[in-house]
C-alpha cells in the first residue's frame, strides 16, 4: 500500500520503466494498476523458488537467537504458546553466558546471504538489465533471495520496511542494501541498533514517513464528509464509531467485545457503528449483526477463495486507503484492539478506544488481548497516552460517553510526529525523491 495504492508508483512510473514482481499481483491486478493510475507497468512472469527446509530452520534459529540477543519483547510473548521454547530459551541463554551470540548471528546471516545469491530460477531477471531493485517487504525470504541474487551482479538495491512492528517481529533482514527506507526515527536507531552487529558498511537508514498516511494530511472538501456518511449508510445526525477488527489468530474474542459496544449505542441512541474488519479476520463472525440498522459492516472483497495463508495472497482493492480515511474522517472514535489503526487514527486527531480486556471469556496471557499492547513497536506509542486504554466493559462505556461528548485538542497531531515524521501529506513526494537520489 505504501507504494501502490499511495500514488508512490505513479511517480515512480512517470520517471522509470517499472517491472513488477509479485506473488500477489498478476495479469488482472496490474491491468488494474495500470488503468487506475493511466501507466505502463510490466510484470515479471517468474515462478520464485520455494525455501528449501534447511533454510526454513536456520532462519528459525536465527530469529530465536536474535530475539534473545536484542531481548525483543514482542518475539517472546509469541513464543509463549510453543512448547519447544522452553528448551530453546535454555540453550540460548547458556550460550548467552559464553558471548557467543553475535558471533552465531553473524555466521547464520552471513551463511544465508551467500548460500540464496545463487539460484538458476532467478537468472531471467538479468535478461531485464535492471538499474535498481526496490524490495518492499525486505523481511520476506523471498525478496532477500532475489536482493541477494542481483547484487552478485552489482545491481542496485533499496529496502522499504513497511510497517512499525517489522523490525521487532519478522526476523532479521537476509540482504544488504545500498539504502533502506523507514517509517521514523524510532525505526532508523533500532535499525541502526539491530544491524550494526555484522557490520555493515556504512548503513544508509533514511525516515521518509509513510507514504500511505498522506492522505490523511491532505484537505477535503466539505461535501466529501456527506459522500463518505452516505457511502458507508451514515444517517447524517447521527455520531460515528469505528471498530477496527484485528487478525482471528490475534484476538478470537473480539465479537464479545462488538456486542458490548451495539448494548452501549442502542441505549444511547443517534450512533451509527462501522465494523472494519481485518483481512485476517474471520468474515462471517459478524453475519448475526447484518440486520441491525445501526451497523455498517465492511470487509475486503477481493481475499482469496482459499482459507491458507489467504492474508498473505491477497492484493488490497485500489480504493482501500480511500474507504479507510473517509471512515476515519466521519468517525467521532475509533475502538481498536492493539494495531496500526491507532497511529492511523491518532494521525486524523480522532478519539482512540484501546481494547483490554478479553470479552466474556478470560483468556491465557499468550492469547489475551493485553499481550499486543506490550509488543516493542506499541510501547512508545502507549507512552504517549493519546488513548482511553479500558480493561472492562464498564470502562469501555465510559471512555464512550467521554470520547463522544468532547472536542479532540488540534495540538495533539503535533504527538505523534514522531511516529508519522510528517504532519502533512510530504511522504510519498520525499520518499519519490530519496529513490531518485539512490538510483541516480
Amino acid at each position: 500500500m505504501n507504494i501502490i495504492h499511495s500514488g508512490l508508483i505513479r511517480k515512480l512510473a512517470q520517471e522509470y520503466h517499472v517491472h513488477l514482481l509479485s506473488t500477489m499481483i498478476r495479469s488482472a491486478e496490474i491491468g488494474q494498476i495500470n488503468g487506475q493510475f493511466g501507466l505502463d507497468l510490466k510484470l515479471v512472469n517468474l515462478n520464485l523458488p520455494s525455501e528449501p527446509a534447511w533454510l526454513t530452520c536456520l532462519r528459525k534459529v536465527e530469529k530465536a537467537f536474535f530475539a534473545q540477543h536484542f531481548d525483543i519483547t514482542t518475539q517472546k510473548i509469541k513464543y509463549q504458546s510453543q512448547k519447544e521454547w522452553f528448551w530453546m530459551r535454555k540453550v540460548l541463554w547458556l550460550i548467552s553466558q559464553k558471548n557467543f551470540n553475535k558471533w552465531v548471528l553473524r555466521l547464520i546471516r552471513h551463511s544465508i546471504i551467500f548460500l540464496t545469491s545463487f539460484s538458476i530460477k532467478l537468472k531471467p531477471l538479468l535478461s531485464y538489465h535492471f538499474h535498481g531493485l526496490i524490495s518492499s517487504s525486505p523481511l520476506d525470504s523471498r525478496e532477500n533471495r532475489i536482493v541477494n541474487f542481483l547484487r552478485r551482479r552489482n545491481i542496485k538495491t533499496l529496502a522499504m520496511v513497511i510497517s512499525w512492528d517489522n523490525l521487532t517481529s519478522k526476523g532479521v533482514i537476509n540482504a544488504d542494501h545500498d539504502c533502506t527506507l523507514v517509517w521514523n526515527d524510532f525505526m532508523k536507531k533500532e535499525f541502526l541498533c539491530f544491524y550494526s552487529i555484522f557490520n555493515i558498511t556504512k548503513p544508509k537508514v533514511i525516515a521518509t514517513g509513510i507514504p500511505r498516511f498522506d492522505c490523511y494530511f491532505q484537505t477535503r472538501p466539505e461535501n466529501k464528509h456527506a459522500e463518505a456518511r452516505a457511502r458507508f449508510n451514515v444517517p447524517p445526525e447521527n455520531q460515528v464509531i469505528l471498530v477496527a477488527t484485528s487478525a482471528f489468530r490475534h484476538f478470537p474474542n473480539q465479537l464479545d467485545v462488538i456486542t458490548d459496544l451495539l448494548r452501549f449505542a442502542k441505549r444511547e441512541g443517534n450512533l451509527h457503528v462501522i465494523i472494519r474488519c481485518h483481512p485476517a479476520d474471520n468474515v462471517g463472525a459478524y453475519n448475526q449483526l447484518s440486520d441491525e440498522k445501526i451497523v455498517t459492516i465492511w470487509h475486503p472483497k477481493n481475499l482469496p477463495t482459499v482459507d491458507n495463508e489467504r492474508f498473505y495472497n491477497w492484493f488490497p482493492e485500489l480504493d482501500f486507503l480511500d474507504s479507510l480515511s473517509q471512515m476515519l474522517r466521519i468517525c467521532d472514535v475509533c475502538v481498536h484492539f492493539a494495531s496500526t489503526m491507532k497511529l492511523d487514527a491518532a494521525a486524523c486527531g480522532k478519539h482512540l478506544i484501546s481494547i483490554a480486556y478479553d470479552g466474556n471469556a478470560p483468556l491465557s496471557d499468550h492469547q489475551s488481548v493485553k499481550r499486543l499492547y506490550d509488543y516493542n513497536h506499541q510501547i512508545p506509542l502507549n507512552a504517549l497516552q493519546v488513548d482511553e486504554f479500558v480493561t472492562s466493559r464498564e470502562q469501555l462505556y465510559t471512555a464512550l460517553k467521554v470520547c463522544l461528548s468532547k472536542q479532540k485538542s488540534e495540538n495533539e497531531l503535533a504527538a505523534i510526529k514522531s511516529f508519522t515524521h510528517f504532519t502533512e501529506p510530504k511522504s510519498v513526494d520525499f520518499t519519490f525523491k530519496t529513490i531518485v537520489e539512490w538510483l541516480n
